[in-house]
């Protein structure tokens, strides 16, 4: 359900009081084990504990599997691809300093005095961890980095999810509303996408039984972004060549459902990340706070995401008519919604070449030097023609088999060379990959089908001779069934990852996995 005007009104505050824009973001494959350290500090000056320790436990760590908390969240939206295995709860611990002492210091310092006061308590936040911080009075919450702050005001689901969302990088979500301003430090449209965690406090939510308010799932350009889609479940339209198609989507909140999940429609010839997707959207699980089933159109601009909005109702769009793209709905069903989308980018140049229009349906694409020769040697046709034949030394040119303008025989090669090269040259939509292109001499790392982790291809073909012996290295143990034999562990490249490799395998996979921001062609944010 929509938040009431009283609920909205209080959050919309909440976010005014409380936030300041996080640290930029970049897009990577979010898997595997991420846990957190979480910290529960009291000001020297206030005694109360206003939640036990469990509490937290609950809402951050798998203590909370099956009660609705962030570790059912994650494993929800990501497939069970990523945990928060390893998460504990420390404090709660009395800090050397006031509450009116706090309000003078930055949410960095806030978080790192406690920090330090765990640390002289004898708890080391481990390197691998993110650090989420409890205040016991209201302050100040947000996150830094790879931290987070949180006072009682943000003790729920939705606002906590959205902090610890940050803490992974991921930055907000957007509409393409230019009059839209949440507050007064916001860009326009920025919390403006009511059906993504990450406008949080501005989204569709309703009343947990544990953790206050809800989250929301997340749009589906931010799960590509997280690698939370199967590449395989996405259609790029265009990118085999076909300019049109007639879609049926299955649910973006239900993964387990067989279909495509997301459509991306790219259209900008010069830039493979901009592009508009299309998902379709069911009010259930985490987003059983949604208005109703619907269908969404995003921009993706720069790494971000914009929902289409219609300017006078403020409502999503229902289709779309622009930039040579065409996106209607045909149907929204209880299983799937069925779209028909069409681009004209597949008949494009790439970036650097054009249409060398030796006549008017010459659509092979050459370099602007070559175009503007082949207009010159049109326009000076006259010259070499006599009697409606070539003068000697010169030929037909035939770009196309009507084109009958003479050139030389050095020009009539170039033309058989760019016929030959056409395929080569046109159509951009096959360059589109999504947010997680590698950067050249990388290639993804197909640890499952849908790990996007950018490696050099002899890790990747490692990885692939692994996935081969998987029943070879397993044995019944203390594991279950898929125990390793002596001499191998779990790879865990991802949660769930239980192919045996050796130790120094498993070693590389955790660091490509959790460095794979430095070799992603163009991270977001």
């Amino acid at each position: 359900m929509r938040l009431r005007r009283s609920s909205l009104t209080a959050a919309i505050a909440l976010l005014a009081l409380l936030c300041v824009p996080a640290l930029p973001a970049q897009a990577y494959p979010v898997q595997g084990d991420l846990p957190w350290s979480v910290l529960l500090c009291k000001f020297a000056d206030r005694p109360e504990e206003p939640r036990p320790p469990q509490f937290f436990r609950e809402l951050f760590t798998d203590a909370g599997k099956g009660l609705g908390g962030f570790a059912d969240y994650l494993a929800d939206q990501s497939g069970g691809r990523t945990s928060v295995a390893g998460s504990v709860v420390k404090g709660w611990y009395t800090m050397p300093f006031t509450l009116e002492q706090a309000r003078t210091k930055s949410r960095w310092q806030r978080i790192e005095d406690c920090v330090q006061t765990a640390a002289a308590a004898g708890y080391t936040v481990p390197s691998n961890h993110w650090t989420a911080v409890m205040i016991n009075a209201p302050v100040d919450s947000g996150s830094w980095g790879k931290r987070v702050l949180l006072d009682p005001l943000a003790w729920n689901l939705g606002f906590a999810t959205h902090e610890l969302l940050h803490g992974y990088d991921r930055d907000h979500s957007f509409s393409d509303d230019p009059t839209f301003r949440l507050v007064d430090w916001a860009q326009f449209g920025e919390y403006d996408d009511q059906w993504d965690i990450m406008s949080a406090m501005h989204i569709h939510t309703y009343r947990t039984e544990r953790f206050g308010t809800s989250a929301v799932g997340l749009n589906g350009p931010t799960r590509d972004e997280m690698g939370w889609l199967e590449p395989h479940r996405i259609v790029t339209l265009g990118a085999d060549g076909v300019a049109s198609r007639t879609v049926r989507l299955v649910p973006l909140d239900q993964p387990g459902k067989i279909g495509t999940r997301m459509v991306r429609v790219p259209f900008d010839a010069a830039d493979p990340f901009h592009y508009y997707t299309v998902e379709f959207r069911k009010k259930t699980g985490q987003s059983a706070g949604i208005p109703a089933d619907l269908v969404l159109l995003h921009e993706v601009k720069n790494g971000v995401s914009y929902l289409l909005k219609d300017r006078i109702t403020r409502n999503p769009v229902t289709s779309l008519n622009t930039n040579g793209v065409s996106v209607s709905i045909d149907s929204v069903g209880q299983e799937e919604a069925v779209v028909t989308v069409s681009t004209d980018l597949p008949q494009k140049c790439l970036n650097g070449y054009v249409h060398r229009k030796a006549t008017y349906d010459d659509l092979v694409c050459v370099t602007p030097a070559v175009y503007e020769q082949t207009q010159a040697d049109t326009a000076d046709a006259p010259n070499w023609q006599e009697d409606g034949q070539c003068v000697f030394a010169y030929t037909r040119r035939l770009a196309t088999p009507h084109d009958n303008v003479c050139v030389s025989p050095g020009t009539r090669r170039q033309v058989i060379s760019d016929n030959a090269a056409a395929a080569s040259r046109s159509n951009p939509a096959k360059l589109v990959l999504g947010p997680n292109a590698c950067k050249p001499g990388y290639v993804w790392r197909g640890a499952d089908d849908f790990d996007q982790v950018c490696v050099t291809q002899e890790v990747r073909d490692q990885v692939i001779a692994d996935n081969m012996m998987g029943a070879g290295r397993w044995t019944d143990g203390p594991d279950g069934p898929r125990s390793c034999i002596q001499g191998y562990v779990w790879r865990e490249a991802f949660a769930g990852d239980n192919i045996c490799v050796t130790l120094d395998r498993r070693e590389r996979a955790h660091h490509d996995t959790h460095t794979s921001w430095d070799r992603v062609l163009r991270p977001a944010g």
